[in-house]
């Protein structure tokens, strides 16, 4: 776990460094700033731990592992446990001592959202829901790489910057998190009266909601 929260290129040192310790505890992923940033994450995306099995929609929250290390990312160990997909609890990790606390505990819900919506997909992953979507706009564009770890970068600048109306994101793939990881009523009221962009996108939700069952 350390090691994929230190990431790739991480160097192996001792963790309580003089000259990495910092003087306020505000600094530190400690048990209260890890739930407090998590409720501030679900306040702009209410779908974060919700689940649905057999039509019944049911609020998890992840059990946390803070491990010693220096870190940029949380990661997400596992969405569920493999044999109770309906009430189990996932895992993610985050390191005590991040750059920043808001992204590394962003990092591992944006893995945790990739990894639940993957598991339920199944097979059509590809091809279907959140991670389907993303993935062909993803490979319409021609783009190399892992594209979880570009999906986490987009879901944090999604959360961060286009809940208060700053336009990070490639217009299709905005149109995406819009649909599957939409904001709460409030912020897309908001987000709708600052641009024609968001505008057009809560006049889809109108659509969408008027079509429904037919």
């Amino acid at each position: 776990m350390i090691k994929l929260c230190v990431g790739r290129q991480g160097n192996h040192f001792p963790f309580l460094m003089k000259q990495y310790v910092r003087a306020l505890v505000s600094d530190y992923c400690t048990r209260e700033n890890a739930i407090s940033t998590m409720a501030f994450v679900e306040s702009l995306d209410p779908g974060l731990f919700q689940r649905t099995f057999k039509r019944q929609t049911t609020r998890i929250v992840p059990n946390v592992i803070l491990v010693p290390c220096y870190g940029d990312k949380g990661i997400c160990w596992e969405p569920f446990e493999k044999y109770n997909r309906a009430t189990s609890r996932g895992r993610i990790a985050l390191p005590i001592y991040p750059k920043d606390i808001k992204t590394s505990v962003l990092s591992a819900l944006g893995d945790l959202r990739w990894q639940v919506a993957k598991e339920k997909a199944q097979h059509y992953w590809m091809e279907e829901g959140l991670t389907g979507n993303y993935y062909q706009w993803f490979t319409s564009l021609k783009m190399k790489g892992d594209v979880k770890m570009y999906f986490v970068q987009d879901y944090i600048n999604w959360v961060m910057k286009e809940s208060d109306g700053m336009q990070k994101l490639d217009k299709d793939l905005r149109g995406i998190f819009w649909r599957y990881i939409p904001f709460t009523q409030r912020i897309k009221e908001n987000l709708r009266d600052r641009s024609l962009t968001y505008k057009e996108l809560y006049q889809r939700d109108i659509n969408r909601t008027l079509s429904d069952g037919y």
